[in-house]
């Protein structure tokens, strides 16, 4: 079956297609299915029937990516070895190491200078100290690292209009 070219697409986008169509179903079973359910505790607040199910989704959407992330830079790294320090001139190996350790630094640093004060959540007081910091952290870090990249592909841009001249 040749569903919109389905069938000649790379792996990578068959896969991509798969994830987007169960997000799309899972979040429109979400909405669409007991959404404003009340909470047994509270009813003032609601408790959507399919809280769970979007939960484990995103966790095994998260998990997922995390383990193909792990396996392609080490496949990389081996098939990479000793012999191709560089690429075209560049060091690919140094510019490697390097991104992944500002990574794991961007991370940490914002996982230290995130703050740590209580909020509230739903009219209760949410003060645990580590997930607070972590997901400040995640959020510190992804502001930041898009931050880079949008700054690298401007000066890449920049420096290409002007090698080009």
């Amino acid at each position: 079956m040749r569903l919109l070219g389905f069938a000649k697409a790379r792996p990578s986008y068959r896969v991509f297609y798969v994830i987007m169509v169960l997000t799309l179903v899972i979040y429109a079973c979400f909405y669409l299915i007991g959404y404003s359910h009340p909470y047994s505790e509270n009813p003032d607040f609601i408790e959507p029937r399919l809280t769970s199910v979007l939960l484990w989704f995103m966790i095994a959407v998260v998990a997922l990516a995390a383990g193909v992330t792990i396996w392609a830079v080490f496949k990389s790294m081996g098939r990479r070895g000793k012999a191709e320090k560089k690429n075209d001139g560049l060091p690919v190996a140094l510019i490697s190491g390097g991104v992944a350790a500002a990574t794991v630094v961007i991370l940490l640093l914002s996982f230290l200078a995130a703050p740590s004060g209580s909020l509230n959540v739903n009219g209760s007081e949410y003060n645990d100290v580590k997930w607070l910091k972590a997901a400040n952290m995640f959020v510190f870090s992804s502001l930041t690292l898009m931050a880079i990249a949008s700054v690298s592909v401007i000066i890449a841009t920049i420096r290409s209009h002007f090698h080009h001249r």
